[in-house]
């Protein structure tokens, strides 16, 4: 037979071992604290500059949908005739039940391929 041998015990981290009250310990304290604190600092001024560019983004986008939106009215504006002639063609009713003679005389070739 085989002998196993004895598990092993984990090891604490020296972190949550705790310490003892003396100097050295409140200067590990400290020296935690503060690295923390730097890295939550480093942490806020990347999402206010994150904030920011997004605000920009934000304020690009709208100047871009109020020209555009600027563009459709003078569309609209400038060419009322040719929108209701188009109109009543699509929506005859004649279209819905004949077939479209342009679709046979498409420009695209249909072909088959086997396998």
């Amino acid at each position: 037979m085989k002998s196993i041998p004895p598990r092993r015990t984990i090891q604490p981290k020296i972190s949550t071992i705790p310490r003892n009250k003396s100097e050295a310990a409140e200067q590990l304290d400290l020296y935690k604290m503060v690295t923390k604190r730097q890295r939550i600092q480093q942490e806020l001024e990347f999402m206010e500059q994150r904030i920011q560019l997004l605000r920009q983004q934000l304020g690009l986008l709208d100047h871009q949908i109020e020209n555009t939106e600027k563009t459709i009215q003078n569309l609209r504006q400038s060419t009322p005739s040719s929108s209701q002639s188009a109109t009543p063609n699509t929506c005859s009713p004649q279209n819905t039940t004949t077939p479209n003679k342009s679709v046979k005389s498409s420009p695209f070739q249909t072909f088959y391929l086997e396998y």
